[in-house]
């Protein structure tokens, strides 16, 4: 099975598995310090943003450089393997500190989960094949979630996907690019920071996230008509829509509004993480891949892997 067939039934597997999550209730997210790369860097943030700052999030290498990061916290490591090297070291800095340490993880005999006082496992379906992380990371996202903020049931979640598969269909382009840029603010970072890494690994192109006003201060004058931009939010109603749309901007920007209120929070969060899942396959089906792109690249992805695990 081509990995990228087996990452759409992943991400098919998301609308069961995830409502069978053993979501944990908040534990007092100011004590809460989330901790992971990558993916789970993201999913940390998700954390970060959902506590309105309260609950924090850092890199393991931010431990590392500054272990007093972690004085008077819970701190919970991030990682589907359980095997990530520089996750390891800063849990084990953790422990040195008598610092209440909590693995999540998708392997429950992993270094990691080993090493920390406590674990919650990560538990869901997957093909059995490597493929660019999808149904991992929504289970990470939302057990961070709840642990700053109550989840007390999920959204329909095959709405959702129904409506997430338009929305991703709308942004399909016959055009090449030679980048993407995706922007998104508050909850909807973490998202377009997914979608850039998932850029990244399934495109195998440059791609970059910013939040909306960051990106209009200095990014933006680094852009060309071959980059695409990608906001994740909504722009119709905005006083400077005509910005984004006008003849005279001739840059490749396109909008998605999902038109959910502050308190349908997780609605918005989950379906904008559908439509990037989608849209980076269909994209990358469009364009003649079959395989995702960093699995065809064996020495990079050498590379990356003896850097990344213990």
């Amino acid at each position: 099975m081509d990995s990228l067939l087996a990452m759409y039934i992943e991400v098919r597997y998301q609308l069961e598995d995830l409502t069978y999550l053993n979501l944990k209730p908040p534990d007092n997210p100011e004590n809460s310090l989330f901790i992971g790369s990558g993916d789970s860097h993201a999913a940390a943030l998700v954390a970060q943003y959902a506590s309105n700052h309260r609950a924090q999030s850092c890199y393991p290498t931010d431990i590392l450089t500054n272990p007093d990061i972690l004085n008077d916290k819970t701190a919970y490591f991030i990682s589907i393997s359980g095997n990530t090297l520089d996750n390891i070291l800063a849990a084990r800095i953790a422990k040195k500190k008598d610092v209440r340490t909590v693995a999540i993880t998708r392997d429950p005999r992993s270094k990691l989960a080993r090493l920390c006082d406590d674990l919650i496992e990560l538990k869901y379906r997957t093909t059995g094949i490597t493929t660019s992380g999808s149904i991992g990371f929504g289970a990470s996202l939302l057990v961070c979630l709840s642990l700053v903020k109550k989840v007390n049931r999920l959204p329909d979640l095959t709405c959702l996907f129904e409506g997430a598969d338009r929305m991703s269909d709308s942004l399909l382009k016959a055009q090449k690019f030679s980048s993407y840029i995706i922007l998104g603010s508050g909850l909807l970072f973490p998202i377009a920071l997914y979608g850039a890494l998932k850029a990244n690994e399934i495109l195998g192109i440059r791609s970059y996230a910013y939040t909306i006003d960051e990106f209009f201060h200095a990014p933006i004058f680094g852009v060309t008509k071959t980059d695409r931009i990608i906001i994740l939010g909504n722009t119709s109603n905005s006083p400077r829509s005509s910005l984004l749309h006008g003849d005279s901007n001739r840059l490749n920007f396109s909008s998605l509004d999902f038109g959910y209120s502050s308190q349908n929070y997780l609605s918005m969060l989950l379906q904008s993480l559908f439509v990037i899942q989608l849209f980076m396959i269909k994209n990358a089906l469009q364009h003649g891949f079959r395989q995702c792109s960093f699995l065809t690249n064996k020495k990079i992805l050498k590379l990356s892997s003896h850097y990344i695990y213990a």
